[in-house]
């Protein structure tokens, strides 16, 4: 699971590096890049892997899990509104996809009921009020 959060990093940080460095593409002392995610994007979506990381250490699945659902959502956002290159894409959601798929949310059981407490009951007391259990009549 681990491996997944850290694949989702490695995109992300080495096309977010490609997108960040300076110079222009081919020169003398960058050499030519492929496709890259923005900054922001890549800071982003790298935060939210994170997020769904520090949960799983916690042993925290449901957290991961709404997590790792909004990772993979903005994700699909990210991609329909154009800011992840299409040679990305697919890895991405993938990644994302198999992600949210590997976690598992068991949420806590239910806490067992107490049995209600019945005050005023004595068992064995065969002292329940007045007139109770009285052989003669009550002078």
């Amino acid at each position: 699971m681990r491996n997944r959060i850290r694949m989702i990093a490695v995109i992300l940080a080495c096309a977010g590096a490609a997108a960040c460095g300076g110079g222009s593409a081919g020169s003398a002392s960058q050499p030519a890049r492929g496709p890259a995610i923005s900054r922001a994007v890549a800071t982003d979506l790298a935060a939210r892997a994170d997020s769904v990381a520090v949960s799983l250490d916690a042993q925290r699945g449901c957290a991961a899990l709404d997590q790792a659902r909004q990772l993979s959502t903005a994700v699909d956002a990210a991609i329909a509104a154009g800011r992840v290159p299409a040679a990305l894409q697919p890895q991405l959601q993938a990644t994302a996809s198999r992600l949210v798929a590997g976690i598992r949310c068991t949420p806590a059981a239910p806490a067992k009921p107490k049995p209600p407490k019945h005050e005023g009951h004595h068992h064995g007391d065969k002292r329940h009020g007045p007139g109770q259990n009285d052989q003669g009549g009550g002078d």
